[in-house]
């Protein structure tokens, strides 16, 4: 990944967050970044190819905080932490999840795109099994759960609380959806 690649993904990001992903044609994202298609194309083949990046930005923007959690983050405060950067709980967040629900509109009807949009979605629900697991094994969460099922259960909830933030004409408060949140782990812890 160059530099440049990052660069023309940032200005694919603005302007799908002001156009959508339909209209963030090469032409908008070179104008967004002060150049030229031709400087786009060099570094990726078509729009698709450029989308791709842009959804594994977000990815590593979903994971990064989820993996990078402090040692000292114990039990279900740990689990409740990664699953709250999928909640619109700041500016930074709120934009990802909504470049992420973009995408995933634009990806509908589109089977190769919405498969890479399914591996993505794999690895978030992959994280946060893993983390059921260890939680398991460390006997705070009930060893009949299914670790795989009560991700997507998680992930479904806090994409639900995503949505629900985009779709209504006011927002919850940020500690609300964090208390929404806790109210769901603590049904399983």
């Amino acid at each position: 990944m160059s530099d440049r690649q990052i660069e023309v993904s940032e200005a694919a990001w603005r302007v799908i967050l002001q156009e959508g992903v339909d209209r963030a044609s090469l032409r908008a994202i070179a104008q967004e970044l002060g150049t030229t298609i031709g400087v786009i194309t060099h570094h990726f083949r078509n729009k698709d190819e450029l989308m791709l990046f842009v959804l594994d930005r977000v990815t590593e923007k979903l994971l990064e905080p989820m993996q990078a959690l402090s040692p000292e983050v114990e039990g279900i405060e740990r689990l409740g932490r990664m699953l709250a950067v999928m909640l619109p709980i700041n500016p930074d967040l709120t934009e990802i999840l909504q470049v992420w629900l973009a995408f995933l509109g634009y990806a509908v009807g589109r089977d190769e795109l919405m498969q890479e949009h399914q591996k993505r979605a794999a690895q978030l629900k992959d994280a946060i099994a893993q983390e059921i697991q260890a939680l398991q094994a460390e006997d705070i969460i009930s060893p009949r759960i299914n670790p795989d099922l009560e991700a997507r259960n998680l992930l479904a909830f806090v994409n639900g609380l995503a949505i629900d933030s985009m779709v209504q004409d006011r927002p919850l408060e940020p500690e609300i959806y964090l208390e929404l949140l806790n109210r769901q782990l603590h049904a399983i812890g």
